[in-house]
């Protein structure tokens, strides 16, 4: 029996730039914000896939941008993957116009 495929995609709000944040955002910059930044992304894009994956016993993929992203992203899923097996069902993909 075959594994379906879901593609997450950024949702809307992400894509342009539109999605809520906090009223209260502490001043970062530097190395400091884009730690704060992958962090973000990486909830907002792998937190989805991992419960679904978790839920469903599905394969997934998570479409990225950038090949760095993807990187950092495929050795999150692998460290998870030690304790929750599903997280192996989900995919890294980088397409240069993913954002």
């Amino acid at each position: 029996m075959g594994a379906a495929v879901a593609i997450l995609e950024p949702s809307a709000a992400e894509r342009d730039g539109t999605a809520p944040s906090s009223a209260v955002t502490p001043e970062i910059d530097g190395a400091l914000a884009d730690l704060v930044a992958l962090t973000v992304l990486a909830v907002n894009r792998l937190a989805p896939a991992t419960l679904r994956s978790a839920t469903f016993g599905t394969a997934l993929k998570v479409v990225v941008s950038d090949p760095q992203i993807g990187t950092i992203f495929r050795a999150a899923l692998l460290q998870m993957g030690e304790r929750r097996t599903t997280d192996r069902l989900i995919e890294i993909v980088v397409e240069s116009g993913a954002r």
